[in-house]
């Protein structure tokens, strides 16, 4: 019995002795998580400082870019301001954010959220004062060619007319030609002086003055030296009735052809300017001798060999204007059976505009009901049923 029972005692003593061999082996388990646990948040904590640095450099050397900025526009070193504050606005809050996280892991999350935040921030910044240096460059090269710097800039004769047609002052226009001894004389792009004053003349109608004055100077009207920018004719029709009056009136030809060989009859209502206009400028054209057959060159990728006729009428759908001035065209002789390099012909188009009205259910404006009218009574189109 004895000995039994000292078995059972050491058996269980052997137990106990197991199970705290296992309970320590456990702890020591625990303890060796727990180091590395910690060690990953530190080095997650070191990752956040070297990230909240970073926005801090950023924002020091966008801040620094503003000096440069400034130089070339208010708008862009305020642009660099601005973002370059952010970014150290971002930085200061996620370095504040990773201090505490010692006493609160959750600061770890929220800075590493405040940083993230700077990602999408970062490319606006970048797209931002990119779009604002591609402005200022846009207005600056506005600057250099209103002021005829970027033209005549490195000769300095051409460049001091250009400067007085800028100012419109006719009596400086007058004192700097005579250091001019060729007015048709060509600065950058083949340029030439009443090219510039006319293109001037689009947005600003009061320069009619200086396009006056250089051609009472002995500026040609009709000149024209291949190069885009000595055309000057030929844009005048963009200009203001003044203006193409004044081109006229000076023995400008109104069949002058653009650079690209189009009739500038035909490109009256081209680039828009001065709508209000186009009529007076249309009808100043045709009584100076304008083919009212002009037509648009076989080459031309849109509209090829189209009459002034076919060309004017085709707008009729989106402006009704154009009905009436075909209408004064075929009055004025414009023949009616001169097809288009495609083969369309004035009967054609109108039978096509007049479905296009049926299929929208819109009433044709009255220009166009006068012009049918006219093409019936000529026998161009068949009677409507």
């Amino acid at each position: 019995m004895a000995i039994a029972a000292a078995a059972a005692i050491v058996t269980m003593l052997t137990d106990k002795a197991k199970t705290g061999n296992a309970g320590a082996g456990f702890l020591v388990q625990i303890a060796a998580a727990d180091k590395t646990a910690i060690m990953i948040l530190k080095i997650f904590q070191v990752v956040l400082w070297l990230a909240a640095g970073a926005y801090g450099v950023v924002g020091v050397l966008t801040v620094t870019g503003a000096l440069g900025g400034f130089r070339e526009a208010a708008s862009l070193g305020l642009a660099y301001i601005v973002f370059g504050a952010l970014f150290l606005m971002i930085g200061a809050v996620a370095a504040v954010a990773t201090f505490f996280a010692n006493k609160w892991r959750g600061w770890l999350i929220l800075a590493a959220l405040i940083l993230c935040l700077g990602l999408p921030l970062g490319l606006i910044a970048a797209f931002w004062i990119d779009l604002e240096k591609g402005d200022v460059h846009r207005r600056q090269m506005e600057a250099e060619i209103r002021s005829g710097r970027y033209y005549f800039g490195n000769q300095p004769a051409l460049q001091a007319v250009a400067q007085a047609i800028s100012a419109n002052d006719q009596d400086a226009i007058r004192s700097a030609a005579k250091a001019v001894p060729d007015l048709q004389a060509s600065g950058r792009e083949g340029a030439t002086l009443l090219y510039f004053a006319v293109t001037e003349s689009w947005q600003r109608p009061e320069l009619v003055e200086a396009v006056r004055t250089l051609l009472s100077l002995g500026a040609d009207p009709n000149y024209t030296n291949g190069k885009p920018d000595s055309f000057a004719m030929a844009n005048a029709v963009h200009a203001s009735e003044p203006v193409l009056r004044a081109m006229l009136e000076a023995g400008g030809n109104a069949n002058a052809h653009d650079e690209f060989g189009r009739p500038m009859i035909i490109m009256n209502w081209y680039l828009g300017y001065y709508q209000n206009q186009a009529r007076s400028r249309l009808d100043l054209l045709l009584n100076r001798g304008a083919d009212v057959n002009s037509a648009m060159p076989k080459s031309e990728s849109s509209d090829a060999g189209y009459t002034l006729l076919l060309y004017r009428t085709k707008m009729g759908l989106d402006d009704s204007l154009a009905y009436a001035d075909a209408l004064t065209l075929l009055e004025r002789g414009a023949d009616p059976n001169r097809a288009g390099a495609d083969g369309m012909t004035f009967g054609k188009m109108l039978t096509e505009h007049r479905a296009h009205f049926g299929r929208t259910l819109k009433q044709p404006p009255a220009e166009f009901a006068a012009l049918w009218d006219w093409a019936e009574k000529h026998g161009i189109v068949q009677p409507a049923r």
